[in-house]
């Protein structure tokens, strides 16, 4: 059943039309740049919701076609982390010039390295207490990269709720891109996670604005 909800284009289109269909529903649709900064005049003409939309579109996309091991999947993730980058950094995550770039680098590896394995199979599972100790060992070191590299990039980073949401944020998201160029499928487990961090992390940052 999982299998076919995976493969199923319909179900990329629902998930299309539900990001526009709420994105109608909430006025976002219609928002500028001028609603989220004070850059001057020139922001009113640039429709900030509207890519902000069709970058959550790339990014359904880019995870349905990379859960059909279909390497097309990562070249689409490379456009939605530089869009994602910066609607970020727009957004107030001020260390986004240093975190996202790192995505870009490891989505890079996985087009290369999907290019080297068999077409839409993924890499056999890691097994047992050194898999289970190697995939741990991974995600402390992600989260505390992206402490560090959030502390960098952030004046009053420990204090401020955002700061803490986005290293978790960053850190599920650099470990499950690490599983990904990697090609295992384990990834989708963590990927769920962070969307519930990312829903949090946007209710943060809508109190905010």
């Amino acid at each position: 059943m999982l299998q076919k909800i995976a493969k199923s284009k319909s179900f990329d289109l629902l998930g299309v039309l539900i990001v526009v269909a709420i994105s109608i529903a909430s006025g976002y649709l219609t928002e500028t740049l001028a609603d989220v900064t004070h850059w001057g005049h020139w922001t009113v003409f640039v429709p900030f919701g509207i890519i902000s939309i069709i970058n959550s579109i790339l990014s359904i996309y880019s995870t349905r076609l990379t859960g059909r091991m279909n390497n097309l999947g990562n070249v689409v993730g490379i456009a939605n982390v530089v869009l994602s980058g910066t609607i970020d950094y727009i957004l107030g995550n001020q260390a986004a010039v240093i975190t996202y770039p790192v995505t870009f680098i490891i989505y890079t590896v996985a087009i290369e390295h999907w290019k080297r394995t068999e077409k839409y199979k993924s890499s056999k599972p890691m097994t047992g207490a050194k898999g289970v100790l190697t995939i741990i060992g991974m995600f402390i070191l992600s989260l505390l990269f992206s402490f560090g590299t959030n502390y960098i990039g952030w004046t009053n980073g420990l204090t401020d709720p955002l700061f803490w949401i986005t290293v978790i944020a960053f850190g599920l998201s650099l470990g499950a891109n690490v599983l990904n160029a990697m090609k295992f499928e384990m990834q989708w487990k963590f990927w769920v996670l962070y969307d519930f961090i990312q829903l949090a992390k946007a209710g943060i940052q809508g109190q905010l604005r």
